[in-house]
């Protein structure tokens, strides 16, 4: 386990870190296992986390607890991202009115994508707004390959890996081919399809993206659309106010 070299908090950190990518919550065992430390240490962490609330326990799952919300909270509202991307957003919603679909602002944290902020119109069905997740890995959605497509290539693999890099290479060149324009179908669920495109200061590597999801999106899945136009435009104009 690579760390800072201040052993506690690495372990902390590691262990907040596994329990960040599973909704559903994790056993001290399974933590032992994806974290290689041994179940005492992992125990005596849990037990701190669940006393300063980052951490819930029910019949020996392990979840992140309420206490994770306050920093988090307020890391977003201080985002100059989010802030800025939010009329942006508003004005894509509007635009996508008579489409069921979702507009999001994708933040990359690692090797995960983070959607800090939503919207959905009304057309679209309760079940994909409830049922769609808000984080997910890099390179396994629409926006964070988006995003690695803007990264230098040693910076890509150090973040994915070399595996997960070489598996992804060949949609990141195509991404590039295609002016920066990442698309997506039926990857998070059936019929769902996605494009995004990338927030990003000249030739800079992207600090978020833009990106649409929606139900009977294929037909304008296509670099030459008006939504894909649209999309480009306002992922300039939140550059231009972030960097001037």
């Amino acid at each position: 386990m690579n760390g800072s070299g201040v052993g506690v908090l690495d372990k902390y950190m590691e262990l907040q870190k596994q329990l960040a990518r599973v909704s559903k919550g994790l056993t001290a065992q399974e933590l032992a296992r994806l974290t290689s430390m041994d179940r005492g240490t992992v125990h005596r962490l849990l037990k701190a986390m669940i006393y300063w609330g980052q951490v819930e326990a029910e019949h020996g799952i392990y979840r992140l607890g309420g206490g994770c919300l306050l920093p988090a909270s307020a890391y977003l509202t201080r985002l100059p991202l989010r802030r800025v991307a939010l009329p942006y957003t508003i004005d894509l919603q509007n635009v996508i009115a008579d489409r069921p679909a979702i507009v999001s602002v994708a933040l990359p944290v690692g090797d995960q994508i983070v959607l800090i902020e939503r919207m959905w119109t009304a057309a679209t069905p309760f079940n994909v707004v409830a049922d769609l997740d808000d984080k997910f890995a890099m390179d396994r959605c629409t926006s964070g390959r988006a995003i690695l497509a803007t990264y230098p290539e040693e910076r890509a693999r150090e973040t994915l890996g070399k595996e997960r890099y070489e598996n992804i290479s060949p949609r990141i060149q195509e991404i590039m081919k295609a002016g920066g324009y990442s698309f997506g179908r039926s990857e998070q669920r059936e019929g769902l399809s996605s494009m995004g495109y990338p927030i990003r200061h000249g030739q800079e590597a992207a600090v978020g993206a833009l990106v649409i999801a929606g139900l009977e999106m294929d037909a304008v899945l296509q670099v030459s659309s008006p939504l894909a136009q649209h999309l480009q435009r306002a992922c300039k104009g939140i550059s231009e106010q972030l960097f001037g």
